[in-house]
This record gives C-alpha cells, structure tokens and sequence, in this order.
C-alpha cells in the first residue's frame, strides 16, 4: 500500500495541495502529484481561493465565488483616483507662463521668481492631494467592508488568524479557517481514503512558531473532528448544514499533552522552511549563505542557511506581516480585484522593499558582530565573502519585477523555475512547471519529513572552522566556506 503525504499550502489568498506517494510501504521512489480542484464552470485547477460565502438559502460554499447562490446587497464599490492637479514640469510651466504674460520691462531672469512660486504651489498641490487620497482610501475601505458584510463573502481568514490581521465579523476568524478546512478535508479524502499525513505550513518567525503550530494542529484537529466525528465522512451532509448548525457543531479541539497520540497525521511547519527544503533538496543550489523570499498574500517569508553536504542548514527566518494584500490595501484597491501590478502605489512598494532590507541588513550586522567577537577574521573579509550572495524568490509576488529586488549583498536573484523539479517524478510535470513560483511551498511541504522539528542552528557555527579569536594569523574567507 502506498504511503501517502499531503502538503497542504493553506494561503491567504489561495491554497495549493501536492500530493507524495511512496509505493511499496515507504521503500520506493516518491512521486509527486499536484491536487486539482473542479471549479464552477467544471475546470480543473491547481488553486482554490481561500474564500467562504453564506449562501441565500443559509448554507455555505467554499473557494470559488458563486455569485448564483450568494446574498448580494449592491454593487462592489470601486476606487476612485483622486485628481492630480501637482503632476507638472516647474521649468516648462515658468518658461510658459514667462511666454505668456511676460512685459516689456520683464528679463528672462524673472522666470526664477515664476519657478520658486510654482514649488511653493506644487508644494502645497501635493500635501493637498496626499490628504484627499487618504480621505478616499479610508471611505473606499469603509464601503468595501460594508459590501463584504452584506454579501457574506468572506476573505483573509488565514492572515487574520495566523497575522493578527483585522477582523471585524461576527463569525470568528479561526472558525472559517476550521470550516474551510474541513471542505478541504473532505476532498481529499474522497479520493484518497482516510489513510493519509498532513504537513501543513504556518508563517511564523523562530520565536512565534511553537505558539503558532499548536493554534495550526488545534484547528487542524477541529476541522478532522467536524469531518469524521460529526459528519462521518459526508461531505453532501456537510454543505447543506446551515450555518447555525455549523456554528452549533464545531467544537474546537485543545491541545494536550497526548495531543500527538490522537492526531499523530497532523504536522505543521514554518511556511519559510517548507518553500526551502523544496528548493535545496538533490543539491539545486550551490553552497554559501543564501537566502530565499516567499512572498505570498499575507506573509512574506525569509529563511537565512547554508548547505552542507546536500541539505539545507537554517540559522534564521523570518514572517513579515506584510505581502501583496498590504501592498494593495495601502495602494487603495483589493486584491482579489485583480489587476495588481497596473494598480500599486509606488511609494507603498518602497515600503515594502525597504521593510525586507531592514530585516536582511540587522543579519548582516548580528554576523559581523559574531565574526569580530569569535574569530580572528576581519569584518571587511566577511563583507567580501557575502557579496553577490544567493537571492531566490517564491510565492505570488515573485512574478512581479518590481517586488523581485535585491536586498542588500543579497544581489544574485534567482526566481523559481521548473528546474527545481527535473529530477523528480512528478504527474503533468510540464503543466505544472509553470507555476513553479506558485506551488514550491506546498511541494516543499510533502518534502518535509512527518514531526521532524525545525532545528535552528548559531550563528557562530557558520563560522566553526575559521581560527578563533586567540589565534594571530588568519586566512581570507572563501565563498564556498561560508
């Protein structure tokens, strides 16, 4: 019989499933299959947006929107661009108005006088129309929530669960999740029996994991409990439940000290590690500090490692609590809207970018403070061996050039493509190969192996074969040491 794990990419905008099978009770080679969804129009998808709609007749639905079934109240608002009136050339409007009104006791040096009231003016403009979009931006979002309340349509469950995002409705936000799990569930045991492991992934950071997991397994369990225990197995009894019948028989699982003993299948992963194990396994990269950036709707994931003697050794990462939703809600729009990359302020984008140099630039620091203080290597001989250091990007915001930018001496940028499948057994490999960016994760998480921990390795070990600070004489750090 074969072994089966499920890697369950639960995202904020849309999850990914990959599936890996070990025939022959663990003893063969793995493959690999990506989970398709059927959508309302009976088309099979590698995503299933992370939504949850009430119905008119008080059921509820789960992934694509069926806008047949939902209550609507109105039109979905739509955002408005305030009129830029500051979007002009001082020089040429001084030349011009010069050219118009000037007189003859007029010099073409008073055209300076002309420039210097047109920045006070341009000035003003822009301190004017930074208001008037901020005004509109917190109407829009007021209107949107409204809309969003009044047609039962639900989003962002995950971020608000696992981010501390903001949640404002009645149902609670780890509830959705459980509800919107447990559909998952259900498909996935229509076609592959109850027999099976779940790695899932959580963003989280090395001091937020432990709190995280246990939230993840808890829901997890409760989303199996209301699969197996209420439902027994059937997934049509579940869809017609009412909403208040739902409400009434979710129960939430806690965890316990014999937690694992119950639900053994269940395992959870930081999201930064899951995209990495499936980006270094069969040696995809060479060795040296490098970092990888998933960047998904909620989250954007770091992880700072080296590899040794094939595999990935990670010392740190990183959740930033901001992804494409920030960058689109900030920019004035939604982003299940679509149309992200014509739509984004740049001035929001910077924030962004700037938010991951600052991340990336205290690590540099925390090495060249651990290199001065254990070895007896320069600091200028560090920043020499972290030049032009490995840089892979994942997740949704890597198909946007503008979000793919180098952060620091992390200048080699590598974006995920279908390489880092070739050697491996996997179903429609050339259909999937093209969504490498967006499916690494969930690959990553049928990679990694059930209940292994996540072991964070020091700093100081990066550096365990240079001489120690005692020592007089030193060598120059090479690349491939590091």
């Amino acid at each position: 019989m074969d072994e089966i794990k499920i890697g369950l990419d639960f995202g904020t905008h849309q999850t990914k499933i990959c599936v890996q099978r070990i025939p022959d009770e663990g003893h063969g080679e793995p493959n690999y299959e990506f989970f398709t969804f059927r959508d309302l129009n009976g088309r099979n998808q590698y995503f299933l947006p992370s939504v949850v709609q009430i119905n008119s007749d008080d059921t509820l639905s789960y992934g694509y929107v069926d806008t047949d079934k939902i209550m609507q109240k109105g039109a979905m608002p739509q955002w408005d661009e305030i009129e830029i009136e500051s979007d002009f050339n001082i020089a040429d409007v001084a030349e011009q108005l010069y050219k118009k009104y000037a007189q003859n006791d007029n010099v073409p040096e008073d055209m300076y006088i002309l420039a210097e009231m047109l920045k006070v003016r341009k000035k003003k403009l822009e301190i004017d129309e930074e208001k008037r979009r901020k005004e509109a931006l917190e109407q829009y979002q007021s209107h949107l929530k409204a809309y969003e309340d009044a047609t039962n349509l639900f989003r962002n469950f995950k971020q608000a669960t696992f981010i501390d995002g903001e949640w404002n409705h009645k149902i609670p936000c780890k509830t959705m999740c459980v509800w919107y799990l447990a559909y998952i569930i259900f498909l996935l045991e229509e076609k592959y029996g109850t027999d099976f492991s779940i790695n899932m992934g959580v963003p989280a950071d090395d001091k937020s994991f432990h709190t995280k997991k246990i939230m993840a397994m808890e829901i997890l369990a409760s989303a199996y409990n209301l699969v197996e225990d209420v439902f027994k197995n059937d997934k049509e009894v579940f869809l017609h439940a009412t909403l208040d019948e739902l409400n009434e028989k979710t129960v939430f699982v806690n965890y316990t000290p014999t937690f694992k003993e119950d639900y053994f299948f269940i395992n959870v992963f930081p999201e930064a590690y899951a995209s990495l194990i499936g980006l270094t396994s069969r040696g995809k990269l060479a060795t040296g500090m490098s970092l990888t950036a998933d960047m998904g709707g909620g989250t954007t994931d770091i992880s700072f490692f080296t590899i040794q003697n094939g595999l990935p050794v990670i010392y740190k990462y990183w959740s930033i609590p901001r992804g494409l939703n920030y960058i689109a809600k900030n920019s004035g729009f939604d982003y299940s809207e679509g149309h992200f990359g014509q739509r984004v302020n740049e001035e929001i984008v910077n924030k962004y970018n700037r938010k991951k140099l600052e991340i990336v630039n205290l690590l540099i620091k925390e090495l060249t403070q651990t290199i001065a203080k254990e070895t007896s290597v320069s600091v200028k001989d560090l920043l020499k061996a972290l030049d032009n250091r490995i840089l892979v990007y994942s997740g949704g915001g890597s198909t946007y050039n503008f979000l793919n930018t180098a952060i620091s001496s992390f200048t080699d940028v590598k974006v995920i493509d279908a390489s880092i499948w070739r050697e491996e057994n996997i179903k429609d490999k050339l259909i999937v190969s093209k969504l490498s960016v967006l499916l690494t994760t969930a690959y990553g998480l049928s990679v990694c192996n059930n209940d292994s921990e996540v072991k964070l390795m020091p700093l100081t070990s990066i550096f365990s074969g240079l001489p120690k600070k005692t020592l007089k004489n030193y060598n120059e750090i090479d690349k491939d040491v590091c």
